[in-house]
């Protein structure tokens, strides 16, 4: 087993990624099914029919009656739970801790799955994705939080992009069941299973301990060594201190007997000590979303479906889901290898390349490019922007400002998400294939931003070193 590499850290780090699971699955839930739930089409399936059903014999109906600007709004009202969420997710961490958080984020998660799998009419439905949308939004603040305190220095990148990689999972797993499920009979069971997925996130978190930075900046010193001691080997963990001097400052930088004092969202926003980060957060978090990858995780199988049959379309995302899903794993390593800033610029320049075919591929109605370049442009996502803006933000960000600015970056990149999920589909009845021109346009922007604005974080374990700052 690699150095500081523990079965404990190992599970904790599982566990912590539930909730992001979760998150991609309910993200992309509504990709291959939208059409039959929402009555746009009907998906028989040979041999069945639903009065034979138990769903119908509760009274639900067989699809929720609405146009497809009623399919953008319930598959974007997702984001904006998740916006409201992440304003409060970093406070409520840092109130009652990583642990407790995930678990009464599991409890919000099983509500908004069951509310949407026995949903009767538009508005019931609205509220289900609300909620799990708020759920999701708390979840993908606290993960990476919790992550990045349990991590050895040195694996903070690897540990940090298995967010990614499950959020790829859940995208993956939606894509999968949706094989069997997505048509007018049965997709009550895709919404079903995030029920499932919740109940088994709130087990599972009452078997990991408390993160040991919240527990040290508590005062809760001797639990926090006893959590340090379970996360890393013995002999490298005889005291807090000692694992700093290791590198892994998961602890904290400041003396372990006094607690950190922690910055409000006000406080981070305004306070111009904070605003290196905030520039950058806001930059890098809003451009993962500009650049357009959720054009594809919301509504992939709609835009293959106009070049090739309904069944090939569900077929190929999957394909690209799992492609999306291995190349985050693989890659992982290379992020700590190599630096996030590199990574970055590899994986905007290329989805930018790959958005432009796209574009041609819609535009001309040549499939087979258009395949082949949505894998590129989601694969290159994988590799850098899409694991990356999350982890830099505590890497950006003086210790006292963690919990905010996560809760900051997120909400700007739920903002952004909810852009790219409602307004894709009305401009894309409007000027079809040529929206990922756009796409491309923006890509080329940011890579100017990023390689102008935004520092490197590897190798550099305080906010001063990072933005090269002089201490008085």
């Amino acid at each position: 087993m690699p150095r500081h590499l523990s079965k404990t850290l190992i599970w904790t780090t599982i566990v912590a990624c539930l909730a992001s699971i979760q998150y991609g699955y309910h993200m992309a839930e509504l990709n291959s099914p939208g059409s039959s739930l929402s009555c746009l089409a009907d998906t028989p399936v040979p041999g069945r029919t639903y009065l034979n059903t138990w769903m119908y014999k509760l009274g639900l109906k067989q699809c929720i009656s609405m146009d497809e600007q009623g399919l953008g709004m319930v598959t974007s009202v997702f984001s904006v739970g998740g916006l409201i969420s992440s304003l409060y997710a970093g406070w409520l961490a840092d109130k009652i801790g990583r642990k407790w958080t995930t678990a009464l984020n599991s409890v919000i998660f099983f509500a908004g799955s069951l509310i949407v799998t026995f949903a009767n009419n538009y508005s019931v439905f609205i509220l289900g994705r609300f909620i799990g949308g708020m759920a999701a939004g708390c979840g993908i603040v606290v993960t990476p939080l919790l992550i990045n305190e349990i991590s050895p220095h040195h694996l903070k990148g690897s540990l940090g992009s298995m967010n990614q990689v499950a959020i790829n999972l859940g995208i993956l797993l939606t894509q999968v069941l949706a094989i069997q499920l997505a048509n007018s009979i049965d997709w009550r069971y895709l919404m079903l299973v995030g029920a499932v997925l919740a109940l088994f996130n709130f087990v599972a978190v009452l078997t990991i301990d408390e993160s040991p930075k919240w527990l040290s900046d508590k005062g809760y010193t001797a639990k926090a060594k006893q959590v340090q001691d379970k996360l890393r080997c013995e002999q490298l963990s005889q005291s807090l201190l000692s694992t700093v001097e290791e590198g892994a400052e998961d602890v904290g930088d400041d003396d372990e007997s006094t607690p950190t004092t922690t910055v409000t969202l006000n406080t981070y926003m305004y306070d111009p000590i904070y605003r290196n980060s905030l520039i950058v957060v806001t930059a890098i978090l809003a451009g993962q979303q500009f650049c357009g990858i959720n054009s594809v995780v919301f509504y992939g199988v709609n835009t293959i479906r106009k070049l090739t049959s309904p069944q090939n379309a569900v077929i190929i995302n999957c394909f690209i889901s799992l492609g999306n899903a291995l190349i985050t794993f693989f890659s992982a390593p290379y992020i700590d290898k190599n630096g996030r800033k590199p990574c970055m610029l590899l994986s905007v320049g290329i989805m930018g390349v790959a958005s432009t075919l796209i574009a041609v591929g819609n535009i001309y109605g040549i499939a087979l490019v258009t395949v082949i370049f949505t894998f590129l442009y989601v694969a290159a996502f994988a590799i850098g922007l899409g694991p990356i803006p999350f982890l830099m933000i505590s890497e950006l960000t003086q210790p006292e400002a963690k919990g905010a600015a996560q809760s900051y970056g997120t909400s700007v990149n739920w903002i952004a998400t909810f852009m790219v999920g409602y307004f894709f589909p009305i401009l894309d009845a409007s000027i079809g294939g040529y929206l990922y021109f756009i796409f491309a346009g923006v890509c080329l922007g940011f890579v100017y931003y990023l390689d102008r604005k935004v520092p490197e974080t590897k190798g550099h374990k305080t906010y001063e070193e990072v933005w090269s700052l002089r201490l008085d």
